[in-house]
Formats: structure tokens, C-alpha cells, sequence
């Protein structure tokens, strides 16, 4: 599986198709999506359609210097390491930027993807409307 870099806007359809249905694709423009130290990746199928995107940029706070978002991955290719590869590279990037410590908010049925990735939980669920419920995930680069 060949993760490449892509762009902030070819990450933003997979994100409204697999993780806000509810809003349109140029809606999803968020923080961090425009820094320059930012990373988008996707991995294509053999036809070249992305079937797995992510993206981190520096986001410091209590929990991490850098945050992992958007990971989405369309449902046929779940289980296949898509999802596995788009985030090992997304680590990789953050850790050779000096990053120590990434975090994301992770959907709560995506937790046993996080933990295997290494990824323990802090804090208490919330919920995000119109989205779900979610907790707060970090581990060490």
C-alpha cells in the first residue's frame, strides 16, 4: 500500500463521505488544514481513487504537540491496514518535526484501532453533535 501526500482539498470529500455526511465538503476546512508543517496523506485503489485519508499538523495543548485528524477510510477497505498506513505515516511526519507527543479526538467505535496503534485514552467520553460520541486519545512519537 503506497501512502502519498495529497492536498488539504483532496482530503475533504472521504472526510464528508465516512465522517460528517451531515455537511458538505467545503465545509470541512479546518484548523490546521492550511499550515505549512501540515500533512495530508491518502491511499488510492488501483483506480486511483483515495480510499483512505488523514491528516496532522502542530496543535500543542495538554494532551500532544500534534493532532491526527480526519482519518477516514471507506468501508469496504476497512480492515485491510489502509487506515494502519495512512496513520503510521501521519506519526512518522509529526516525529521527524520534532513532534514528542500526538493526540485526536477518536470516535469511540474507532478505539480499538487507536489502542493498537498505541493510543490510550484520557479523560471521560463527550459528545459531538450531530457526529457521536468521542474521547480524547494521545501517545508518545
Amino acid at each position: 500500500m503506497l501512502v502519498e501526500p495529497v492536498s488539504a482539498a483532496e482530503v475533504r470529500p472521504l472526510r464528508q463521505a465516512v465522517l460528517r455526511p451531515h455537511q458538505r465538503a467545503d465545509e470541512l476546512v479546518w484548523d490546521g488544514d492550511d499550515d505549512p508543517r501540515a500533512l495530508h496523506v491518502g491511499l488510492r485503489d488501483v483506480d486511483g481513487t483515495l480510499i483512505a485519508v488523514g491528516s496532522t499538523a502542530p496543535d500543542p495543548g495538554p494532551h500532544g504537540d500534534w493532532r491526527v485528524r480526519g482519518m477516514a477510510v471507506v468501508p469496504e477497505a476497512r480492515g485491510s491496514g489502509a487506515g494502519r498506513a495512512v496513520l503510521a505515516a501521519l506519526l512518522a511526519h509529526a516525529r521527524q518535526r520534532g513532534g514528542t507527543r500526538a493526540w485526536c479526538n477518536a470516535r469511540t467505535g474507532v478505539l480499538p484501532f487507536y489502542e493498537r496503534a498505541g493510543f490510550a485514552v484520557i479523560g471521560e467520553p463527550f459528545d459531538v453533535p450531530h457526529i457521536g460520541p468521542h474521547v480524547v486519545m494521545a501517545r508518545d512519537l
